[in-house]
């Protein structure tokens, strides 16, 4: 059969009733070894995001834009909106908890008409996504540690090439982790979460204790310090600060190949690690507020986040310690978006978007080797970028692509299956949201058309080539570029199949 093979459910597949579920389907194509349990992907999936730590990192934009009230308002309208999201993708996952995830189910679910060029289309949208955030977060974790750095050395200058160096020796690490110690990294992400908790819990306590407290009036603060005069464009451009703080959610899911019975950990460890980073975030958002310095201060802090915790406690040695553990759960933090880009990009290599020499597992290690090496790759010539100012601007408008492009592969899948519920043309899997799950759809589907009208707007006015949002514009030369492709080769040649080696024919 050429082309793309139709998908069918896990019990199609299975000879014995013990083998009915999506783990037993996916036993039989994946030559990966399944080493997660459910605690160990949930505090994967509960690292992912580390809300508590990156509402202090973007801080400075949500202040930006509607200032301490907009930044609680947009903070409640996000975490509401992702945890629809995530409700709405845990019932795919527990159907088929897979490497590929988005396109596999956007190639199920839509119809025959349109499932090839649409699965090109996701599949695209989400692997740039994902290799252009790894980028982000790695340029936003380095800015951290040259903060931390300069509590002590005052005169340490945060230049294109220190950047450039900490993000490739970041990257090294996890390089190296992912392809000879991949085994350990389970264990590795558990502890990363205990240290996690305990991290927040010395930061919370070490902010309370010794910082002076703000009048509970500045809770109800509103600012634009952008130059947007409309106080409504104001608020909904600080939104993107706290979308960015739940980005790439079901990052966990194209982990669901190296989990131990997928269909039932993945869903539960995804939910609950939002709901929990949630909380810890919105408590530490409170309480920055409360121990905050003037807002003018913040705005001019190269890193407002450090300097919030020095002027708060006071004190240089405390001040260096809770950096320190910032940063390095920062770090532990970035393993895990590494490890989920990888195994998106070898999904997508072995079903052929990409070169299908990519989509490889070593023999030996039982890891995508490759595709490991590839993103790592990719993400390091794109860090070459920091070594000049004006090529500076050239990363931040290639990786401004990331948002936009995982959110249009958010309304994609939520769209489509929104289509099949509608048709009654849909069956739930073992964790599903019964009779409210329609409804959620809906609402996540809204949710997620309505703030991407958003994400094209720039931050601030009047608009350079420095403030300049270069979402929309890279991701309409991105999706003509895919389109091309797809309509000028790919289409003719077959070259993208879902075959035995994706899932059982």
């Amino acid at each position: 059969m050429t082309g793309l093979i139709e998908l069918r459910s896990p019990q199609h597949y299975a000879t014995s009733p013990s083998q009915c579920d999506g783990d037993a389907a996916i036993s039989r194509q994946t030559r990966t070894k399944k080493l997660f349990s459910f605690p160990q992907i949930f505090s994967f999936s509960f690292m992912y995001f580390v809300t508590w730590i990156i509402v202090g990192v973007y801080l400075y934009f949500g202040l930006l834009n509607g200032g301490v009230l907009g930044l609680i308002v947009n903070y409640l309208i996000v975490f509401v909106g992702v945890l629809a999201q995530a409700a709405c993708f845990a019932e795919l996952a527990s159907i088929l908890p897979i490497a590929g995830a988005q396109y596999f189910w956007i190639y199920k679910f839509s119809s025959e008409k349109y499932r090839r060029f649409l699965t090109w289309t996701q599949g695209y949208a989400t692997w740039l996504g994902y290799v252009f955030t790894l980028a982000t977060v790695l340029n936003s974790n380095t800015l951290i540690i040259q903060g931390v750095i300069q509590i002590n050395y005052p005169n340490f200058k945060i230049e294109g090439w220190t950047t450039l160096v900490i993000v490739l020796a970041t990257l090294a690490c996890y390089t190296i982790m992912n392809v000879w110690f991949f085994d350990f990294v389970p264990w590795l992400e558990l502890i990363a979460g205990i240290v996690n908790v305990v991290s927040f819990i010395v930061t919370v306590t070490a902010l309370l204790t010794l910082s002076p407290r703000n009048d509970p009036q500045f809770f109800l603060t509103t600012s634009s310090n952008s130059g947007y005069v409309s106080s409504f464009l104001s608020w909904e451009v600080g939104m993107l600060a706290c979308m960015w703080l739940f980005m790439g959610f079901e990052g966990v899911i194209h982990m669901a190949e190296e989990t131990k019975d997928p269909e039932r950990t993945i869903p539960k460890a995804m939910v609950a690690s939002i709901g929990f980073n949630g909380l810890l975030g919105l408590g530490m958002l409170f309480i920055l507020i409360l121990c905050m310095p003037p807002i003018e201060d913040m705005l001019a802090a190269p890193s407002p986040f450090i300097y919030l915790i020095v002027t708060a406690t006071r004190n240089l040695p405390l001040s260096t310690a809770i950096g320190s553990s910032i940063a390095l759960v920062l770090i532990c933090a970035g393993m895990t978006m590494f490890s989920s880009a990888s195994r998106l990009t070898w999904a997508w290599a072995r079903d052929r978007g990409l070169p299908s020499y990519f989509g490889h597992v070593d023999s030996t290690t039982k890891i995508p080797r490759r595709a490991v090496l590839l993103t790592s790759f990719i993400v390091g010539v794109m860090s070459l970028l920091n070594l000049h100012p004006e090529a500076y601007i050239a990363l931040g408008a290639i990786t401004s692509l990331s948002t936009l492009s995982i959110y249009f592969s958010y309304a994609l899948v939520l769209a489509v299956v929104l289509h099949r519920r509608l048709k009654g043309d849909f069956t739930l899997g073992e964790w599903n949201l019964g009779r409210w799950g329609l409804l959620l759809n809906i609402f996540a589907l809204s949710y997620t058309i309505y703030t991407m009208i958003w994400l094209p707007f720039p931050t601030t006015l009047p608009v350079t080539a420095q403030t300049m949002n270069y979402s929309g514009p890279v991701f309409v030369g991105a999706g003509m570029i895919v389109t091309g492709l797809w309509f000028g080769w790919a289409k003719k040649t077959g070259v993208l199949q879902i075959r035995n080696s994706s899932f059982p024919s």
